[in-house]
């Protein structure tokens, strides 16, 4: 949902720059929530990785004694 709103956008400081004329500020929510969503995924996916090399290294391990 946009919301259509006549009040005009501040163009100073940073501000200006995240928010630039004639964007809506849901598109860069969608763009921060989609931003943490994938941050979240890929520390998971490391997560697993990391687990999977260490179990691998333990099962490896007990197999040779």
């Amino acid at each position: 949902m946009v919301m259509n709103s006549a009040a005009p956008m501040p163009r100073n400081g940073a501000f200006g720059a995240i928010c630039p004329a004639g964007s809506h500020h849901s598109e860069i929510l969608y763009i921060v929530i989609f931003t943490i969503i994938c941050a979240i995924y890929t520390l998971y996916v490391v997560f697993v990785l990391i687990w999977l090399h260490l179990a691998f290294i333990v099962i490896g391990t007990a197999s040779r004694t």
